[in-house]
């Protein structure tokens, strides 16, 4: 069973007021050592507390924070925070902030091809089945395309 990170300078720091900023988290923790950086973390829609990453000076300083102020009030905050070693970048595993640019990329290739399938005409161009309305035929297809409803074409 782990016990989660090795200690580190780096913290991850929950339950921040919604409106804390990084210079504010900076300044509360400051009062417990060397606060070398902060950042506050955007807070998503329906959540109710903010979360940072807070760098100490040294691994003791972090250590003694992680001890200390886990489950309690920091000064200068009215609610308890949660205080952990925050796990290291690389050992990190993909969320869901790590898909954000695959689904904006997924809804430009969507919108695109539905463009290209409300041009109606063909049905595979390119060489690929392209499905929607109607499809385009650029390119040497077979002409009646395959209607797949409001999704738009599908590249596959």
């Amino acid at each position: 069973m782990s016990k989660g990170p090795a200690p580190s300078e780096t913290l991850f720091v929950s339950g921040l007021p919604v409106d804390c900023s990084s210079e504010q988290a900076k300044k509360a923790f400051s009062q417990y050592g060397t606060v070398t950086d902060a950042t506050v973390l955007p807070v998503l829609p329906g959540k109710n507390a903010a979360a940072s990453f807070v760098v100490m000076e040294t691994v003791d300083q972090a250590q003694w924070v992680v001890d200390n102020l886990n489950g309690n009030i920091p000064d200068g905050f009215s609610t308890p925070v949660t205080v952990v070693f925050a796990t290291p970048r690389s050992e990190r595993a993909p969320g869901k902030g790590s898909m954000k640019g695959m689904k904006g990329m997924q809804g430009m290739m969507n919108f695109m091809n539905m463009m290209m399938g409300s041009w109606g005409g063909g049905g595979k161009g390119w060489g690929q089945p392209y499905y929607g309305y109607g499809g385009h035929d650029w390119g040497g297809g077979k002409g009646k395309g395959k209607a797949m409803g409001k999704g738009g074409m599908m590249a596959y």
